[in-house]
């Protein structure tokens, strides 16, 4: 599956992926929200949406189940 066909099957955001994409890379929510120009605030509400699409509870989570299929 290529990661637009994953990205559509999961109904994530491009802003979901690029999110999702920061945490694997390890950043924290301030740092994240600092490069993306938002709080931290607006962070944690995109995670706890990638969570819910990805039927996940945790970041470790997010990101495992985002490589397993093919999202980042």
């Amino acid at each position: 599956m290529n990661k637009n066909k994953s990205k559509k099957y999961f109904n994530l955001s491009d802003r979901q992926i690029e999110v999702l994409n920061m945490v694997a890379n390890g950043l924290t929510n301030k740092q994240i929200g600092q490069k993306l120009f938002t709080t931290e605030r607006t962070v944690k509400a995109h995670l706890t949406e990638i969570y819910t699409l990805l039927d996940v509870s945790n970041r470790a989570q997010a990101i495992a189940v985002a490589i397993k299929r093919n999202i980042i």
